[in-house]
């Protein structure tokens, strides 16, 4: 059995309420960017991925218990499945459904679920302290769940606005240690192995980080199967063979019947089913070997196992490795993904500020677990050594490391304060040595109590103009029909779609989700279409029927390794991306609109025309550009008309901005050998509600005249012909 700290085993009924304060503190940290959050009688939540459970969660609640796992607004037209683990959002609309009593709207789902990741995430401090309770003292409890508390790591997952799964895999990844822990006793282990098991359950379906965990519980199992006698080596047996079999058996019906995914069941999810159900027989087998289980009960199981295994479909496994490999690995677009930044190499202060001062003496920490080596202690040092240095090589695996951070400081801190009370007992001279210690490893938490908001309205200013150009679209664009889209809109910064769906209330190509192939082609398709030649790209956009396209600032390179470009070898040709950028669909509508470079070139974008801008500018190369610019592909009327033959007829109207910027657009046709020409123009000459940009009218220009021509908005759209006489 894992060992008890015997000052707790005798005071466990003389607990000091203080712990209780946990949760609140928690809370009231988390709470700290709420202004940033309820903005105006409105809810912004952090960043882009919780748009998209955001979005998961409103389906769920009007559709309970079923979550969509193919998204017709991600990849338009062609739409994705979302393997992304569906108990979360189901999980979220339930407890959203039960607060509101079934009748909330968008606003009030909006509101609680900003508010969820403080109120669930907040409670992994408590289940901390009664881990660390299991393993020591109140002392260490306390201190570690003070320290989960304080840690911003902690504290960024679970904050207001922020929601998103990873909060509830530190708390899925606290709970499966605490129910483990007391399945390790003899009291009861029958239940807390069931109820582990179940933990495992909603932990799998609802978070993308488990399999993780279930890897190191059984590396953690390999390593202290030789520190113990055979007798415990028994009862770890039949402890551990409940867990896997409560997590396989629940298990099986999601991976079996497609209920909770009907359009075909998660790699992830598969593969984390299989991983158990391999490691369940595993396990039965030694049991049997040993006699722990009756022969029955073998019978039983290995007939399960013939029949899983001929089912399964093994070609789930490869699939997701593929794509793991594609968002995490070292691919175009996992080098694009800030949660894959290597943060070891953002200096000493940020990593304290992280992890606090703690993180020096992490190797301390390891050896003191080491040299116990006790169940607990080796419990902890695993689940240490491994997330440790992965959480330094990738951000994203913090949220894995706060448990055992947490607990092993605590531990090391008590070490500490034990040995400095030895040394130096007179005037609690020790103590406060201790103490001393402790605050200063805290101090980098502390002084950043005030944290920088990461909330998009108030801290990221440039959220501010997207939202804006997302409303006007919204509010400008032809309404579309929600179960299914007739146009969708393409960006070329691929991690705006999840806002596009959700405030634009439109379809889009590319988003951040990049769990399956589908999606992460998406990326690619979008790159390929923004690089192509105006003609090349046309064709292509009407074939994905997309009829608005959202330009930001952007590094065409990015575009161009994206779209499968070599570009180092582009890098080595100097000058040869500025071409390619004066070829591409988005240098020319750059360029044309005086966005980025100063270019006299007339390029011809009949079918495109610049609807909205931002009035917030940006600098660039010297050029105060617009944060954001919505072009439209229309039909454009056709003017037709009668000249000298092989001339030029040219069309030019100037164009003003929301913010008095002018621009002169202008187009050019070659009248053929019988002197007819066909120029098409894409604007609707004075205002109107469709844009909010002015054209004044067009001044045409031949061999032998000038004229003045006004176009309406329904010539333009319909793709009217227009005689000129």
């Amino acid at each position: 059995m894992l060992e008890n700290n015997p000052e707790n085993s005798s005071t466990q009924n003389q607990r000091s309420a203080i712990w209780l304060i946990l949760w609140p503190l928690a809370i009231l940290l988390r709470l700290s960017n709420i202004f940033g959050v309820f903005v105006d009688g409105q809810v912004f939540f952090y960043a882009t991925d919780p748009y998209y459970h955001l979005r998961r969660i409103v389906l769920a609640f009007n559709n309970f218990p079923h979550v969509i796992d193919k998204d017709i607004y991600l990849n338009f037209s062609n739409g994705a499945p979302t393997h992304w683990p569906f108990g979360f959002d189901i999980i979220m609309a339930a407890i959203i459904s039960v607060l509101t009593f079934g009748q909330a709207d968008n606003w009030w789902i909006e509101a609680i679920g900003a508010l969820l990741p403080v109120l669930i995430g907040g409670l992994l401090p408590p289940v901390i302290y009664l881990i660390a309770l299991e393993l020591s003292d109140q002392f260490t409890a306390l201190l570690a769940g003070i320290l989960s508390a304080l840690l911003p790591m902690s504290i960024h997952y679970a904050q207001i606005g922020n929601l998103d799964h990873h909060f509830f895999a530190a708390l899925c990844q606290a709970l499966f240690l605490l129910t483990y822990l007391r399945a390790s006793q003899k009291e009861k282990p029958n239940i807390w192995s069931i109820l582990s098991g179940i933990v495992l359950l909603v932990a799998a379906t609802a978070t993308t980080e488990f399999p993780f965990i279930i890897a190191i519980h059984c590396i953690y199992l390999f390593v202290v199967w030789f520190r113990v006698d055979r007798k415990r080596q028994n009862e770890l047996i039949l402890i551990n063979l409940k867990i896997f079999l409560t997590i396989t058996l629940l298990l099986l019906p999601c991976i079996f019947t497609n209920y909770f995914e009907p359009n075909g069941v998660s790699p992830l999810l598969a593969s984390s089913w299989f991983g158990c159900f391999a490691f369940s027989t595993f396990l039965a087998a030694l049991a049997t070997g040993k006699k722990l289980t009756p022969y029955s009960f073998s019978i039983i199981f290995i007939t399960l196992a013939i029949i899983a295994t001929l089912v399964f479909d093994f070609s789930l496994i490869s699939k997701l490795l593929a794509e793991f490999q594609i968002s995490q690995g070292n691919s175009v677009i996992a080098k694009l993904i800030r949660e894959n930044d290597p943060i070891i190499f953002a200096g000493l202060k940020a990593l304290l500020y992280w992890q606090s001062g703690f993180l020096l003496l992490t190797p301390i920490t390891i050896f003191l677990l080491f040299r116990h080596r006790s169940e607990s202690n080796l419990l902890i040092l695993v689940a240490l050594v491994i997330m440790q240095p992965l959480t330094l090589a990738h951000e994203r695996f913090g949220v894995l490391l706060i448990v055992p951070f947490s607990l092993a400081s605590a531990i090391l801190a008590k070490e500490g304060m034990v040995i400095v009370k030895t040394y130096l007992p007179k005037q609690r001279l020790g103590e406060l040595l201790g103490a001393t210690i402790i605050l200063l490893a805290l101090l980098p938490c502390l002084v950043g109590i005030n944290f920088a908001s990461p909330t998009i309205v108030i801290k990221n200013r440039s959220f501010a103009p997207l939202y804006n150009a997302f409303t006007w679209l919204k509010n400008n664009s032809p309404k579309v029909n929600p179960e299914a889209p007739e146009y969708g809109v393409i960006a070329n910064q691929w991690d705006l779609g999840h806002w596009i769906v959700h405030f634009a209330e439109r379809p889009t190509v590319s988003s951040p989700l990049l769990h399956t192939s589908e999606l992460a082609q998406a990326v690619f398709d979008s790159a390929k279409i923004f690089v192509q030649p105006p003609k090349t790209a046309l064709k292509a956009l009407e074939n994905r029927k997309l009829q608005y396209l959202i330009i930001t600032q952007d590094d065409f390179n990015n575009l161009l390794e994206l779209a499968g470009n070599n570009i180092d070898l582009i890098k080595q040709n100097e000058g040869l991306s500025k071409e390619l950028l004066y070829q591409s669909l988005y240098g020319q509508l750059l360029l044309s609109y005086g966005f980025a470079l100063n270019d006299p070139t007339n390029y011809q974008l009949e079918r495109f025309r610049l609807v909205y801008e931002t009035k917030e500018t940006s600098k660039v190369n010297n050029l105060a550009v617009p944060v954001c610019m919505i072009f439209e592909i229309v039909k454009g009327a056709h003017l037709i008309g009668q000249t000298k033959p092989g001339s030029l007829v040219t069309a030019t109207t100037e164009l003003k901005t929301p913010r008095e910027r002018s621009i002169s657009y202008s187009t050019t046709t070659k009248a053929d050998e019988n002197g007819k020409f066909d120029l098409i123009l894409p604007y609707a000459t004075g205002g109107n509600n469709n844009t909010n940009i002015f054209a004044s009218s067009y001044v045409i220009k031949t061999e032998q005249s000038f004229s003045s021509l006004v176009v309406k908005e329904s010539q333009v759209k319909n793709g009217e012909t227009i005689e000129m006489k």
